[in-house]
C-alpha cells in the first residue's frame, strides 16, 4: 500500500528550518544571474531541492516567500510569486510520486516543471511586461521581436529554452546536495527516505 503523506508531516521541524535556507539559496542565485546578465535566472534552486525533499506544500512556501523577498529589491518579481509557487508545487508533487528517486524519471520530471513555468509566466511576460521584464532573456526575446515574431512565439520560444536549462541545472545542483546528506538526515524530511543510500 502506497505510504500516505500529510501536510503536517511535510512541515517537520527540519523542513521549516530548511524553508529559510532555500529561499537564501534562491536570493543569490537569483542575483548572480542578474549582475551576470545571464540568460537564466538560478532563483528556482532553492525551491526546487525543498520541494523534491519535503514535498510540494514546503517547496511552495519556499518559492513565494522569495519572490516577496526579491520583489522589495526589484517590483517585477511580485507578479511572477505564482510562478515560483507552482515550480514548488508541481516538483512536489511528482517527487512524491517518486519521480526523483531515479535519475532519468527526475530528468523528464524536471523537464515536465519547466514546461509549466514557462506556459505560467508566459501571460504576465507578455501581458503587463510587453515581452521584456528586464531579465537575462528579454534581450534574446527582444531580437526575435524585432526580426518579426509575434510577441507569443518570441516569448514562449526563448523561456522554454532557457528555463529548462536553468530547471535541470537547479535539479542537478539539488542531486549534488543531497548526496553529501546523511542518511539519518534525509529520514528527518518526509520524503527523504526516498534519496536514502539504502533506498
Amino acid at each position: 500500500m502506497a505510504k500516505k503523506y500529510s501536510i503536517k508531516e511535510d512541515f517537520s521541524m527540519m523542513a521549516i528550518l530548511m524553508i529559510p535556507v532555500g529561499v537564501a539559496v534562491n536570493v543569490v542565485g537569483g542575483q548572480l544571474a542578474s549582475l551576470l546578465h545571464l540568460p537564466m535566472y538560478l532563483d528556482t534552486i532553492g525551491t526546487i531541492f525543498t520541494a523534491i525533499i519535503a514535498g510540494p506544500w514546503v517547496g511552495a512556501v519556499t518559492g513565494m516567500l522569495t519572490n516577496i523577498v526579491t520583489g522589495i529589491l526589484n517590483p517585477v518579481n511580485f507578479w511572477f510569486i505564482y510562478v515560483n509557487v507552482i515550480a514548488g508545487l508541481v516538483t512536489g508533487f511528482l517527487a512524491r510520486a517518486g519521480w526523483f528517486a531515479v535519475w532519468w524519471k527526475g530528468l523528464i520530471a524536471t523537464i515536465i516543471m519547466a514546461l509549466v513555468s514557462t506556459v505560467a509566466s508566459a501571460p504576465a511576460v507578455v501581458y503587463v511586461f510587453g515581452g521584456v521584464t528586464g531579465s537575462g532573456t528579454s534581450l534574446l526575446t527582444a531580437v526575435l521581436m524585432a526580426s518579426g515574431q509575434s510577441i507569443w512565439a518570441s516569448v514562449l520560444s526563448v523561456e522554454i529554452i532557457w528555463t529548462t536549462l536553468d530547471r535541470i541545472i537547479s535539479w542537478l545542483v539539488s542531486l549534488g546536495v543531497m548526496a553529501c546528506i546523511p542518511d539519518r538526515t534525509l529520514v528527518k524530511f518526509s520524503l527523504g527516505e526516498l534519496y536514502t543510500k539504502k533506498h
